[in-house]
């Protein structure tokens, strides 16, 4: 029974400190805000529990702030800007807070010094002021063009062009039943991927495949969702697809964090993602069009600048829209040339001509100038496109250390080589690790504010002038480099998909890729020397510092590199062949496509890295396996490096017969230094680098003299010889070298679709079940060594044995690579060239009928 006399002590002590404890938290208003990181890389995690009961009392050195369900999206920011608030002093003088981030003894003082009043105060002061983003909102085009100066879409009946798909036997239940399981497999891996984007990444640009999380590097509007519409429709997975609409429906396109908008990155995965999915679908979803109408015209301020070249990083802000701007001084191609097909096929949709006009200027100007450039036929991978009429400042232009003349069937080196190590046990050192991480522009791990300084560094900055409306310029820079891969591809790409989605009532587009192709055949087309003979083809890059009609056959520095972003030109040759019947071509899409599948079938792993070097057959001889010529491209320096051997040894002579006369005379003689020539005569074994030399007798007779002419004289089994071979050896074994395999410059595979992209063509050109053998073995090696706990990532180093992740997923894996995939195993039909053309991100674009 309960005495209350007995325990009244208790019950007093109880209540006063109840009342105290109520006081203490009604004053204080504390907020526990979780730290941003955590929550927004991790946003399938909880926040860390906080026990509010603990005996001591949470810390309040964190920045006071709403309840975490109400974190504005980057916490991190707010939290780094409170900080700053913190700094500053009100100055008013009447008694409000001079720190945003007051610690508890702080917080408290001022409390009670302010009253109430200054309480309520104070405590609306703890919370950092958060600026509203800002909003894109349309201002007047500061060149406007008159309704009558546009240029208008095409008219009249669309052509009849040449069929593009091969004609398909009909497949025995055996085969369909083998293609069927591939499909599936294909589906499911596809499905992996997916489900771990949207358990730890949905909305967001892309996924951290490693451990979860996201990083937005597309502005942060769900790249990933976007890109991969289309590839869930044709997988026939429309509940997920019904998903990825919704997002698109909250997805605000007039702001974002980036104060700047990658134009080319945003029309080929944004916009050709909304129309590819709206024309798949069957057009049954208006939201993707509109979605897709409202990213437009955010992006046609881009176009507005004097001469109509867009900027190809938009600064979009009011404040900013409004101004003057320019092209870039040092456009590139591939951004500045890929624009064409989506905004034709929004200007197709709308009946809108100004987004067709957009491109067509564009495209004239890159015609006018085609045939003006060093390399006639070909664009230079960087263009001026301000149209000022100003030369470039001579600190803007960064001067290449000038390289040896090389043939052109020399692969070509990195001019800013180390000087060779001389001897094998130099050269673990020279190679540790020095390998060039080659990037392509349009598909890196996209870090697009550093690309923004990279690309618009401020010797380029153009000043604001309205005068600036002439043409193109192509030679602008001290070298222009000419290639169909990485800063190009997809410009020379567009041009039969253009002509193809306008029906062929353009022959502009027509004309311009053949120019283009006559070029490229006769001078970056080659075939690398390859072991078994196997007929293969890379295409080189020509580095030009004059024109090339100026320049001797042997004088054309060419870059015999082979890369997996050039992987998607064996599918280029092929559409080209058949669509404006161009005898050859298909031969030689077929050896593009399968100099890629020599380079999948090459490494440990099965996959193609970036960029490799390789030797050229000469041309117009057979192209053979020449065992001297592969090791004299494995060891350029070779001649170099006897020439110091062969000084290492006179000075060893020279320190011998010191040495002897300095015995003769019973006088010290100094000792070589820094040699490293060890040599054998009459059983006498010298090493010049060792501060004595160890001598063992001959079986009989005298001991023998070492002179100049007997060291200098040819020995039997020169060392010489032997450690040049022993240094090619291992270069091979230390850099994993594959036969034909010169130099790896960058062995990463970034989950990229242009080797298979190649294979599903030249499979529905050809219908040649040689290409979906070749593309299961691709499929079975990418998704083996790519597979993380949540999805797939990029990897390291292809040539390892167990390769290290990147912790990079960019939206291509699912828009383009494992889509590919899946039509290589798909019936015809589905996706038919023949009714839809596939823009560089393999979005399909309805064809006219």
């Amino acid at each position: 029974m309960l005495v209350p006399r007995r325990y009244r002590g208790l019950l007093i002590f109880a209540v006063v400190f109840a009342v105290v404890f109520f006081h203490f938290v009604r004053s204080h208003d504390w907020q526990i805000v979780f730290p941003g990181d955590y929550h927004d890389h991790h946003p399938h995690f909880p926040p860390p529990p906080v026990d509010l009961f603990s005996q001591k009392p949470p810390s309040l050195d964190f920045v006071p702030g709403p309840p975490p369900h109400q974190q504005p999206a980057n916490t991190k920011q707010s939290h780094e800007n409170a900080n700053q608030v913190g700094d500053k002093t009100s100055g008013d003088g009447d008694g409000q807070a001079q720190n945003a981030g007051l610690g508890g003894s702080g917080l408290r003082k001022q409390q009670q010094k302010q009253g109430n009043q200054g309480k309520q105060k104070q405590g609306l002061s703890m919370f950092p002021v958060k600026q509203p983003p800002p909003h894109w909102k349309k201002v007047p085009e500061i060149f406007p063009l008159a309704p009558e100066e546009r240029i208008t879409l095409p008219t009249g009946q669309p052509k009849s062009l040449p069929k593009l798909q091969a004609s398909f036997e009909v497949e025995s239940v055996e085969e369909e039943k083998k293609r069927l399981e591939r499909l599936d497999d294909i589906r499911k891996t596809f499905e992996y991927a997916w489900n771990g984007y949207k358990s730890s990444a949905m909305g967001k640009d892309e996924l951290k495949p490693l451990r979860g999380g996201y990083k937005d590097t597309f502005n942060g509007w769900g790249a990933t969702v976007v890109d991969a519409l289309d590839t869930l429709w044709v997988m026939g997975l429309e509940e997920e697809f019904a998903l990825a609409v919704e997002h698109v429906k909250s997805i605000d396109f007039t702001t974002s964090e980036k104060l700047e908008i990658p134009v080319f990155e945003t029309v080929i995965r944004y916009m050709g993602g909304l129309l590819g999915a709206y024309d798949i679908s069957g057009q049954k979803y208006p939201v993707l069009l509109e979605k897709a109408v409202q990213l437009a015209e955010i992006l046609m301020g881009a176009f507005d600048t004097p001469n109509r070249m867009p900027t190809l990083f938009y600064k979009w802000t009011p404040d900013q829209a409004s101004r003057v701007h320019h092209a870039s001084r040092r456009a590139v191609l591939a951004e500045i040339g890929s624009l064409s097909m989506e905004f034709t096929r929004l200007a197709q949709l709308t009946k809108d001509d100004k987004y067709y006009d957009a491109i067509a200027r564009i495209t004239n100007e890159l015609e006018s100038v085609q045939s003006s450039s060093k390399l006639p036929g070909l664009w230079p991978t960087k263009l001026d496109a301000t149209g000022c009429e100003k030369p470039i400042p001579a600190h803007a232009v960064v001067r290449d250390v000038p390289s040896p003349s090389n043939s052109s069937t020399t692969p070509m080196l990195t001019p800013s080589a180390r000087p060779a190590p001389t001897d094998i046990r130099s050269y673990t050192h020279y190679f540790e690790r020095r390998d060039e991480s080659g990037l392509a522009q349009d598909a890196q791990p996209a870090d697009y504010e550093q690309l923004i300084k990279e690309k618009n560094p401020e010797s380029y900055i153009v000043p604001a002038n309205s005068d600036c409306k002439g043409a193109l310029i192509t030679q602008n820079s001290y070298k222009d480099a000419f290639g169909l891969g990485a800063e190009a591809d997809s410009t020379y790409e567009y041009l039969p998909k253009e002509y193809m989605l306008l029906g062929g009532l353009n022959d502009q587009y027509k004309s311009m890729y053949e120019k283009a192709m006559n070029t490229a055949r006769e001078h970056l087309l080659f075939r690398p020397m390859v072991k078994h003979g196997r007929d293969i083809r890379f295409l080189a890059t020509l580095d030009l510092r004059k024109p090339l009609a100026e320049l001797q056959p042997n004088q054309i520095p060419t870059r015999y590199e082979a890369t997996h972003l050039t992987c998607y030109a064996g599918g280029m040759f092929a559409v080209g062949s058949k669509l404006f019947g161009i005898d050859g071509d298909m031969n030689i899409a077929a050896k593009l496509t399968d100099g890629c599948v020599w380079a999948y079938e090459s490494t440990y792993t099965g996959i193609m890295p970036e960029t490799f070097l390789v030797v050229p057959c000469k041309k117009g001889e057979p192209c053979t396996w020449d065992e001297t010529r592969y090791k004299d491209a494995l060891d350029p320096w070779r001649e170099e490096r006897l020439a110091a051997m062969q000084k290492l040894k006179e000075q060893a002579i020279e320190a011998k017969e010191s040495q002897e006369d300095a015995v003769e005379a019973d006088e010290p003689a100094a000792t070589p230094e820094n040699n490293a020539v060890i040599y054998e005569r009459n059983g006498v074994k010298r090493d010049a680098t060792a501060s004595q030399t160890t001598e063992t007798p001959a079986p009989t007779g005298p001991r023998v003299k070492v002179t100049r002419r007997s060291l200098l004289s040819p020995l039997p089994g020169d060392p010489a010889s032997a450690l040049a071979d022993d240094y090619v050896k291992t270069r091979i074994r230390e850099e994993r070298l594959p036969p034909g395999f010169v130099r790896m410059t960058d062995r990463r595979y970034l989950l990229r679709p242009e080797a298979i992209e190649s294979v599903f063509i030249m499979y529905r050109l050809t219908g040649d079940n040689y290409w979906r053998e070749k593309g299961w073995r691709m499929f079975e090696a990418i998704s083996k060594h790519t597979r993380t706990n949540f999805a797939h990532s990029a990897i390291e180093d292809v040539t390892s044995m167990h390769p290290e992740f990147q912790d990079s997923m960019e939206s291509f894996w699912l828009s383009e690579t494992l889509k590919y995939f899946y039509l290589l195993f798909s019936e015809p039909s589905v996706v038919s060239l023949d009714e839809y053309v596939l823009n560089t991100e393999a979005h399909p674009l309805k064809r006219p009928t």
